[in-house]
């Protein structure tokens, strides 16, 4: 291909196809490798985060399979919106995530453009070939790799003619002086596409064709890292105050540690080129190495200032959580279990309670979504089954355990009624959830309840969550007058779900309405507020008489044996 003289004369489809199979390349190498990794990475997550240092690994590693530091970043920030992770445990895989986006680079540094359509062809062999599904997830590993290099490679040559177009060289000298703009321009650049991987992989192209300077580019380099913020501040919108925070840091310390690197621009490009020439790399690997120094030294800086930075966030966003990270610590002491069984029981119980008042809240929140429309209220419910359902697992797995011991007979009760509770607990949860989402499947379709319909579902709502509470009660304090109570309120609420199906069906026959979505889904709202009602019930029954016979007890006990392995 001859020098190009003019803007018009570059290979503009050769940029956008290149671009578009990098990007795809990356995402579906990124997914494949999630889906070959497994689905238990959420539970690796919280299972190694507890340590500061193991955090930081866990984000590296999270981030070099999905080969995304911004879906890393989201990932934590999801799990700090349901309250399954703390803002130090966040901060921390944050860090490390900064660290594993650099392995996009680093592989493109090997620079196997020759080889990377032979890497396609085996991954294609590989994944039409493969009956078993992991062998067809390697496959797409391949698939991806392969499409990563040969994007590179297919916007490589068109990006290569930049240098001799009028003008362009003019701009190069004006972004090695004002490093910067050219900071400016790789984040707004980033922010656009979502893809840091991609505009480091363009700078690695430019560099290694003397299209820029190291100057150029590692001015770019740095503005990229703070661009790739800005999918994680959108994951944050609408979440908790722990959520925000923890997207603030992200920013915060993206921006930071550009800032310092551009401050000391001179000194490092000087220190780049030393370990270019010393260790005798080449050019698209030189910028992987500065990419991945500069992100490494970011997080030594960083990693001892976690606590300091949670409460500078606290400061900066004061305020207390909507959904208190609080709900989701429970103290489950594993060798009380062998040593004090009793008191390991009532470890549970007091795990339980905190269960009880997260799907309250739920309770509450679909109510409100009804009433209101307000999304806001939808997302918590889902934030707070995500915690219901953790919690669960590790409440039962203790029971289990504890179930082991030689328990005495009533200690045997306490610990069968505890086990079914907390199953009735996490089965409202399930029921609510289906709530809002029957809610929203009306408002999206611009449709929305009748001013009768309304105030049929505001009644049943308010005993609903009436006997709700009356049924935590009785479990926490045994109180037989308020289980009678609730055995009326559980007739009223079957006669009132009765009456309500009839004067649906009624307004229908009289009114001739339509089928609607709202016609369609309002009989299996009040059979799903009507099940609620059921299990509440049970909480309370269930605290007086428990299941006992050997064939329920082993029900449960498989029950809760699926849920674990789950």
């Amino acid at each position: 291909m001859g020098e190009v003289s003019s803007w018009s004369q570059i290979d503009w489809h050769f940029i956008a196809g290149g671009l578009g199979l990098f990007l795809f390349g990356v995402k579906l190498m990124g997914d494949s490798l999630t889906k070959f990794a497994g689905t238990k990475i959420r539970d690796y997550i919280e299972k190694y985060t507890s340590n500061p240092l193991m955090a930081v690994l866990v984000g590296i590693v999270m981030t070099g399979l999905i080969q995304s530091s911004s879906a890393a970043t989201v990932i934590a920030i999801s799990l700090v919106r349901s309250g399954l992770m703390g803002m130090s445990q966040a901060i921390a895989i944050i860090l490390g995530a900064n660290i594993g986006t650099t392995v996009t680079s680093i592989l493109i540094g090997f620079q196997l453009d020759y080889l990377a359509y032979f890497i396609l062809l085996v991954g294609v062999f590989l994944a039409l070939m493969a009956s078993k599904k992991k062998t067809i997830y390697l496959g797409e590993i391949i698939i991806g790799f392969g499409l990563l290099f040969i994007g590179l490679n297919t916007m490589g040559d068109a990006l290569k003619e930049l240098q001799y177009i009028p003008g362009f060289s003019d701009m190069v000298v004006r972004l090695s002086r004002q490093p910067i703009l050219a900071a400016l321009i790789g984040a707004v650049v980033t922010g656009v596409i979502q893809s840091s991987s991609a505009i480091v992989g363009i700078v690695q192209t430019l560099y290694a064709s003397d299209s820029i300077t190291l100057v150029a580019a590692l001015g770019l380099v740095f503005g990229a890292n703070i661009g790739t913020t800005v999918t994680a501040a959108l994951a944050s919108v609408g979440g908790s105050l722990a959520a925000r925070r923890t997207s603030l840091f992200h920013f915060l310390f993206n921006v930071s540690v550009s800032v310092f690197f551009l401050a000391i621009i001179g000194p490092y490009e000087s220190f780049v080129i030393y370990m270019a020439e010393k260790f005798h790399i080449n050019d698209m690997m030189t910028i992987a190495v500065a990419h991945f120094t500069f992100n490494f030294v970011g997080m030594l800086i960083f990693l001892p200032l976690i606590p300091k930075c949670v409460l500078l966030l606290k400061k900066l966003m004061p305020g207390r959580d909507d959904l208190s990270l609080e709900l989701g610590k429970i103290q489950l002491d594993e060798a009380m279990v062998k040593t004090f069984p009793a008191g390991a029981l009532s470890q549970a119980k007091a795990a339980i309670f905190q269960v009880s008042d997260i799907v309250l809240e739920a309770l509450q929140d679909s109510k409100q979504y009804l009433l209101t429309k307000d999304k806001k209220h939808f997302h918590e419910v889902n934030q707070l089954e995500d915690m219901v359902n953790s919690l669960d697992t590790k409440i039962e797995s203790y029971l289990l355990k504890i179930s082991k011991q030689s328990l005495p007979e009533e200690l045997a009760d306490e610990y069968s009624a505890s086990l079914q509770v907390q199953k009735n607990f996490e089965r409202i949860g399930d029921l609510v959830q289906n709530l809002v989402e029957y809610f929203e499947m009306i408002y999206d379709s611009g449709e929305e309840f009748q001013e009768e319909a309304m105030d049929e579902l505001n009644s049943i709502y308010e005993l609903l969550i009436h006997m709700y509470v009356n049924g935590v009660e009785v479990f926490k304090g045994g109180d037989r007058h308020l289980y009678e109570v609730m055995k009326e309120d559980e007739n009223n609420l079957n006669y009132l779900e009765y009456e309500l199906r009839a004067s649906h069906f009624r307004r229908m026959t009289s009114q001739h309405e339509e089928a609607t979505v709202t016609t369609s889904l309002f009989v299996d709202i009040l059979g799903t507020l009507e099940r609620i009602g059921d299990h509440a019930f049970n909480i309370a029954r269930l605290t007086f008489d428990p299941i006992k016979t050997h064939g329920e007890k082993s029900l449960v006990a498989e029950d809760v044996r699926r849920a674990t392995a789950g």
